[in-house]
C-alpha cells in the first residue's frame, strides 16, 4: 500500500463508511410524542430488517456462485461458515447483553429499558458493532475492486454505499429515539466510528485479500447480531406505538433501506 491507487481507494472507503454520521443528529431532536418516538424506532426497525435481508442474500449470492461452479465441496463449506457466523453473531450479543445486564458497565444502565431488558445506551452500541460487521463486507468488495483494476466500479460502489451507510446512523440510534434518550457528543462518535469504521478496515483488506470465505463469514456475524437487536427494539416499540402505525413505519423504514441500496446495485450493473 501507498501509492496512488492505494490512497485512493483507502480515500474512498473512508468516505462511504463515516457517511453513517448523517443520520445520527436525529438523536438529538427533542419535544417529540411518544407515539412520534415510537414511529421512528419502527422506521429504524425497518431499515435494520432490510440490512438482514440485504447481508443473507449477499452471502447466498456467493454461495450459489460455488454451486453454479459445480464445486460442492466449497458450497457446502460457504453454507457452514455462514450458519456459524450467524450462530456466533447471534450468541455472542446474548452473552454480551447478560454482562451488560449482571455488571453494569454502561452508563444509566437502567434508563429507559424494559424490564429484564437492555438499556438503549447498550442496544444502540450492540445495534452499531452489527452494523459494523455488515460494514466490513461492504468495504471487501469496495477493496476488491481496486485489486480486480476496477477502481471506477469501486467509485461508483462508494457513491452506493455512502448513500446506503446514511440511513444506518439512523438505525443505530433507534434505541434513543424510543425512549427519548440523549446521547453525548463523544457517544454518537463512538458508535458512529464502530459502525462506520470497518468499511475503512474492510477496504484495506479487501485491498490485500480477496476471500469469498471471508466475506460470507461476516455476513454470518451481521445477519446473527443485527436479529438480536430487531428483537429487542420490538417489544417496547410495539408497546407504545398502535400496531398500524409500527407496521407502516417498519415498512418505510426496510423501502428506504432497500431504494438506497439499489443505488448500489444499479452501479455495480
Amino acid at each position: 500500500m501507498g501509492g496512488p491507487g492505494e490512497l485512493e481507494v483507502i480515500g474512498l472507503g473512508a468516505f462511504a463508511g463515516f457517511t453513517i454520521f448523517l443520520g445520527m443528529p436525529i438523536a438529538r431532536a427533542t419535544g417529540l410524542s411518544d407515539r412520534s418516538r415510537a414511529a421512528l424506532s419502527a422506521f429504524a426497525t425497518g431499515i435494520l430488517l432490510f440490512i438482514f435481508f440485504d447481508v443473507l442474500a449477499n452471502a447466498n449470492g456467493l454461495i450459489d456462485d460455488a454451486l453454479d461452479l459445480g464445486n460442492r465441496p466449497l458450497f457446502l463449506g460457504y453454507a457452514a461458515v455462514l450458519l456459524v457466523g450467524f450462530g456466533v453473531g447471534m450468541g455472542s450479543l446474548i452473552v454480551l447483553g447478560h454482562v451488560y445486564r449482571s455488571t453494569m458497565l454502561v452508563d444509566e444502565p437502567t434508563a429507559g429499558a424494559e424490564p429484564g431488558g437492555l438499556d438503549p445506551k447498550s442496544l444502540a452500541t450492540m445495534i452499531a458493532a452489527g452494523i459494523g460487521l455488515h460494514n466490513f463486507s461492504e468495504g471487501l468488495a469496495i477493496g476488491a475492486s481496486y485489486v480486480s483494476g476496477a477502481l471506477a466500479l469501486g467509485t461508483v460502489l462508494v457513491v452506493g454505499f455512502a448513500i446506503h451507510n446514511s440511513t444506518e446512523g439512523f438505525g443505530i440510534l433507534g434505541p434513543g429515539m424510543m425512549t427519548g434518550t440523549r446521547f453525548s457528543t463523544a457517544r454518537l462518535f463512538g458508535l458512529g466510528l464502530l459502525g462506520g469504521g470497518p468499511t475503512f478496515l474492510g477496504t484495506v483488506v479487501g485491498s490485500i485479500v480477496t476471500s469469498d470465505a471471508l466475506s460470507i463469514l461476516f455476513y454470518g456475524l451481521a445477519a446473527g447480531a443485527i436479529l438480536f437487536v430487531v428483537f429487542q427494539m420490538s417489544r417496547p416499540m410495539l408497546g407504545t406505538a398502535t400496531r398500524n402505525v409500527a407496521l407502516a413505519a417498519i415498512t418505510i423504514g426496510f423501502m428506504a433501506g432497500y431504494l438506497t441500496d439499489l443505488v448500489v446495485t444499479l452501479g455495480g450493473a
